[in-house]
């Protein structure tokens, strides 16, 4: 038993020796894990210099990604082709601080060259991705399309644009903005005007870079078709007259919304509308489950529920901003002009 409790007690002060020695070495893992799960963040040594990183190489670092964001501007054609319609500023009462002018924001207001239904469309002067708009015409559930040709305006010439226009012609100019070249000394820095342009209003501001002061103003704008619009061909006349088929895409667009619209009174969905019955779902979708009524698109001549579902459709004019000119009762099915606030007028739901 005396050599039993010798023992015992010989383990313990062992088991007491090794416990400082375990704790140390466990603290030592615990610290290499924690190095390892930041090894992401790079080794010991480049984590020290963190605090001796130079701020202005800091700053040119995210100078030099803003740069590689800014795109080049649109180009201006200097002799532009004398076609399309041409837009004038004229009567220019100030013309000072500017060594020339452009257009960087173009609002128009067309009309449509079948139905003569009116739109309006935004050309950027600057952006040649956003210089031309397609947009649908309500009225005829054509397709319209315009592309902006940016000229320089300057001392010895008020053109400001020209305007291509197919399907369609130019009835105004809507308040625009502009940009002008600084004719400060040493000193070409575009500036972006921060108030629209409209008839006989002066805009005036300073240089971004010298801090000259500029102001432009026009009495009035002269639009003047020089050639007439282009009136666009359909697909179908396009291959019967021997084509290869690779023609604008607006003319493939408009036969499919023709196709659709011919085949609207077979659809599926389509005949689920009569008189008197409810619509599925009480007229309620997915995307609107709240909405108890359809929708009558004139472009494809077919009903949906909401603008989310004419888009999943298929129909090409949904993403030209085609809207709906009536609407249909999801109780009663009683189809009557696009008025959503209002009852209907055959049931009161």
């Amino acid at each position: 038993s005396l050599r039993l409790e010798e023992e015992a007690r010989l383990a313990a002060a062992n088991a007491k020796a090794e416990k400082p020695r375990t704790e140390r070495h466990s603290s030592e893992a615990v610290a290499d894990t924690v190095l390892d799960d930041l090894d992401w963040m790079g080794d010991g040594t480049e984590s020290t210099t963190f605090e001796n990183a130079d701020p202005d190489e800091e700053e040119d670092d995210d100078f030099e990604e803003e740069a590689m964001d800014v795109r080049p501007r649109m180009a201006v054609e200097l002799e532009p082709e004398h076609k399309g319609t041409e837009i004038r500023l004229e009567g220019i009462k100030t013309m000072t601080g500017c060594a020339s002018l452009q257009v960087e924001l173009l609002h128009l207001q067309l009309n449509c060259a079948g139905c003569r239904t009116s739109t309006q469309v935004y050309l950027s002067g600057a952006d040649e991705d956003a210089s031309d708009a397609r947009t649908w015409c309500e009225g005829c559930s054509g397709i319209i399309s315009v592309r902006l040709r940016p000229a320089l305006l300057h001392r010895a010439s008020s053109r400001l644009c020209y305007v291509d226009c197919v399907r369609c012609s130019v009835t105004d100019v809507l308040p625009s903005v502009l940009c002008s070249t600084c004719d400060g000394e040493g000193c070409d820095t575009v500036n972006v005007h921060k108030r629209e342009f409209i008839r006989n209003r002066t805009v005036d501001g300073q240089c971004t870079s010298c801090h000259t002061k500029y102001a432009f103003g026009a009495e009035s704008i002269k639009i003047d078709m020089i050639t007439p619009c282009d009136p666009g061909k359909s697909g179908g006349q396009r291959k019967q007259a021997g084509g290869d088929g690779d023609g604008d895409p607006m003319d493939e667009i408009a036969e499919e919304l023709r196709y659709l619209r011919k085949k609207a009174k077979t659809d599926p969905r389509q005949q689920m509308i009569q008189l008197g019955r409810p619509l599925p779902q009480t007229g309620a979708c997915k995307h609107f489950s709240k909405s108890f009524k359809w929708y009558r698109f004139p472009c494809c001549g077919r009903a949906f529920p909401c603008p989310e579902c004419h888009a999943e459709s298929g129909c090409p004019a949904a993403a030209l901003g085609a809207l709906a000119s009536r609407m249909i009762c999801g109780k009663c099915s009683m189809e009557q002009g696009y008025s959503p606030a209002k009852a209907c007028e055959k049931c009161g739901f």
